[in-house]
């Protein structure tokens, strides 16, 4: 299948709590194919874990809306590749932040976030 966005976490945390950007996100879920890493999921996971929030509704949602996409080895060699070449952009760019675009990217997917460290980054829709 293909999908219009890949969502990061940063984009799935907006629209959970409200905010502005999560307007936008939530206009992009509405109307186009939505996928996200399973990576989001773990990153999910672990926020509720160090709010102490219940994970269950959280995980629902973005089951019900998105695609959960797998890091498969052909992501993983490229995400590699791929950090080292947005760490010329920003030098905070994590793995994980490099396997959400490249599963973006392997989609034919726009990549959607607001994370800082995409400012920057060509072929995204960076949230403002």
């Amino acid at each position: 299948m293909k999908y219009d966005y890949v969502l990061d976490s940063y984009a799935w945390a907006e629209l959970f709590d409200g905010t502005e950007k999560g307007k936008k996100v939530k206009g992009i879920t509405d109307k186009g194919s939505i996928g996200t890493s399973v990576i989001t999921l773990a990153e999910f996971s672990d926020k509720c874990a160090r709010d102490g929030r219940d994970l269950e509704p959280f995980l629902r949602f973005i089951q019900a809306k998105a695609a959960i996409l797998p890091l498969d080895l052909e992501i993983a060699i490229k995400a590699g590749k791929l950090k080292k070449e947005l760490r010329k952009v920003s030098n905070n760019i994590s793995l994980a932040d490099a396997i959400h675009f490249q599963t973006a990217k392997l989609n034919k997917a726009v990549f959607v976030t607001g994370d800082r460290d995409f400012k920057n980054v060509k072929d995204i829709l960076f949230l403002e």
